[in-house]
This record gives C-alpha cells, sequence and structure tokens, in this order.
C-alpha cells in the first residue's frame, strides 16, 4: 500500500493537495486505532452501535462530567470512527474533540504516541500532511535529510554554472 496517496487539484484559487483515502486505508487506520486505543480505554465500556467504539468518563481533569457518577446508559466520553479517518474522542460535557495521536500525546505518553505514528507509517504511509497524525519522528530527520542533500547539490550546481558564465565571459582564450 506505500506510495503516492494523493494528488494535484487545480482550480481558480490555485493548486491543492488532494488526499486519496481508499476504504482499505480507512480500515487499516481503524485497526491500527483499535490496537493503541484498547490498552488506553481500560473501564471503558464497548457499545455495538454503528461507527461508536467506546463510552466512558472524561480523562480530563477539569471535566465538569468527572464531578457526578453516571449510569451505563449516561456515559459523556466516547469514541466514534469517522468516515474520512480513525477514531475520534468525544466529551459531550467539556465539548472536547481530540484525534487518536492527539489523545494518545496528551494522556498518553508521546513514546507511544510515537509509536502509533510509525506503525501508521509502516502500514502504508497513513500519516503527515493532509492525515490528522504527523509523520514520525525518524522519517521526518529523514526526509529533512534527505531535503537538505538536495539543497546542497542544487546550490553546488549553481555556482558551477556561475563560474562556467563567468569563465565564459572573462576568459575568452
Amino acid at each position: 500500500m506505500p506510495g503516492k496517496n494523493y494528488r494535484y487539484n487545480t482550480s481558480a484559487n490555485g493548486t491543492h493537495l488532494v488526499l486519496e483515502k481508499t476504504n482499505l486505508m480507512l480500515d487499516t487506520i481503524r485497526s491500527i486505532d483499535k490496537k493503541f486505543l484498547s490498552s488506553f480505554a481500560i473501564g471503558w465500556v464497548e457499545t455495538n452501535y454503528p461507527n461508536v467504539g467506546w463510552k466512558g468518563k472524561c480523562p480530563l481533569p477539569l471535566c465538569p462530567s468527572n464531578k457526578r457518577n453516571h449510569g451505563p446508559k449516561d456515559l459523556p466520553a466516547y469514541m466514534v470512527s469517522g468516515r474520512h479517518e480513525g477514531y475520534v474522542f468525544h466529551c459531550r460535557c467539556c465539548k472536547t474533540r481530540l484525534t487518536t495521536y492527539q489523545l494518545l500525546i496528551t494522556y498518553g505518553n508521546t513514546d507511544i504516541a510515537e509509536d502509533y505514528a510509525q506503525e501508521r507509517w509502516d502500514a502504508g504511509e497513513l500519516c503527515g500532511g493532509g492525515w490528522t497524525c504527523p509523520l514520525p519522528q525518524k522519517v521526518r530527520e529523514h526526509l529533512l535529510n534527505e531535503k537538505e542533500k538536495r539543497r546542497l547539490a542544487y546550490q553546488l550546481a549553481d555556482q558551477q554554472r556561475k563560474e562556467e558564465n563567468y569563465r565564459k565571459k572573462y576568459n575568452k582564450d
């Protein structure tokens, strides 16, 4: 599945990057989300509703819902599987909406969130621009190193071109 999963769309306002998301990509993202959220959603209830994964209490310490007890049908927080991405956390009381990566980085561990991003990258480059998960640190560093190498190569070629043009102009042998 790795490869080009985007295209450029040209309109009157300019050129825009359009991400091509297939059902296979979205199913892969949902399965990775379930894997990482199953350890996070301890104490949450798994639901049978379509597109709703879990229901439970909001993990935010300042959420007003944490001050009262809730029945099993009245839990304020839930994880929804969106149409265009993986699971998204919602809390009805504090109006919080977080993607899986944001939830892992905020309430989990940065190492867990980095592992999550790396697994999405390994599954088919399902993170980065256009996705709700940024590039893993290793990939980001690799791409920046490649960009720096290209910049230096263009700079060297430009310098050589200028020197050759100077020799042609002033050294008429």
